[in-house]
C-alpha cells in the first residue's frame, strides 16, 4: 500500500533548499555580492553609494571600487563593467603582511567558497619553492596558492588565490561573458568613446 506523502515530510523536503538560499548557497556562479551578472554600474551605484574610486581600462571596462567585506573579513570590493554587458567581474581583495598567518585567511575564505558553491568541486594548485613560512615566501616571491571552482553549465568561474610576491588574498568570481572576453585576441585595446 501506498502512503501519501505527509505535509510534514513535504516540508523537510523542501527545507535545504529553502534554507540554502538564506544562507546564500547556490549551485551556480552567477553573481558578484548579491548582484547578478549583466547588472548595471547605475544599479550598483543605487545600491552601494559613492565608490572610493572609479576607473576605465583597457577595452572600456569600468572598475567601481567600495569598502567592503566577505564574511567577516573587511575587503576592497572591485565590480567589473564590460560596455553593453554590465557586470561581468567581481573581486575581494584583502591585504596581509608577512606577521599575519595567510594560510588561516586562505583557508577561511575558501571555506567561504566551499559553502557557499557546495556542488561545485574545486581544483587547488599550491607551491612554496623556499624554506621559508608560506607567507614569507609569497612576499618573497617564491609561493603561490590558487583554488577555483568552475561553473559547469556557463564556465564561469569563483577563485581564492594569493600570488607569488603580492602579499595579497584575492576571492574572485568571473562571468563566462568575462572569460571570453579576456579570451578574444580581437578585443579591443583601447577604451571606447
Amino acid at each position: 500500500m501506498i502512503r501519501p506523502v505527509s505535509w510534514l515530510i513535504a516540508l523537510l523536503i523542501l527545507l535545504p533548499a529553502t534554507a540554502g538560499a538564506q544562507q546564500g548557497v547556490s549551485l551556480r556562479i552567477d553573481e558578484f555580492d548579491g548582484f547578478p551578472w549583466g547588472t548595471t554600474e547605475e544599479e550598483v551605484l543605487d545600491r552601494l553609494g559613492e565608490p572610493v574610486q572609479a576607473d576605465t581600462l583597457e577595452g572600456g571596462v569600468v572598475v567601481l571600487a567600495f569598502l567592503g567585506t566577505i564574511g567577516d573579513t573587511a575587503s576592497i570590493a572591485m565590480f567589473a563593467f564590460l560596455p553593453g554587458q554590465g557586470l561581468v567581474k567581481g573581486q575581494h581583495s584583502i591585504a596581509f603582511d608577512v606577521s599575519e598567518d595567510c594560510v588561516a585567511l586562505f583557508r577561511a575564505m575558501r571555506n567561504h567558497l566551499l559553502l557557499k558553491y557546495p556542488m561545485i568541486v574545486p581544483v587547488d594548485r599550491s607551491r612554496n619553492d623556499s624554506s621559508n613560512t608560506f607567507c614569507a615566501a609569497v612576499v618573497d616571491g617564491d609561493a603561490a596558492w590558487i583554488s577555483t571552482w568552475e561553473d559547469p553549465q556557463t564556465g564561469a568561474q569563483a577563485l581564492v588565490s594569493i600570488e607569488a610576491g603580492r602579499p595579497r588574498l584575492n576571492v574572485v568570481f568571473e562571468s563566462a561573458r568575462f572569460i571570453a572576453w579576456v579570451e578574444d585576441p580581437d578585443r579591443p585595446s583601447e577604451p571606447e568613446p
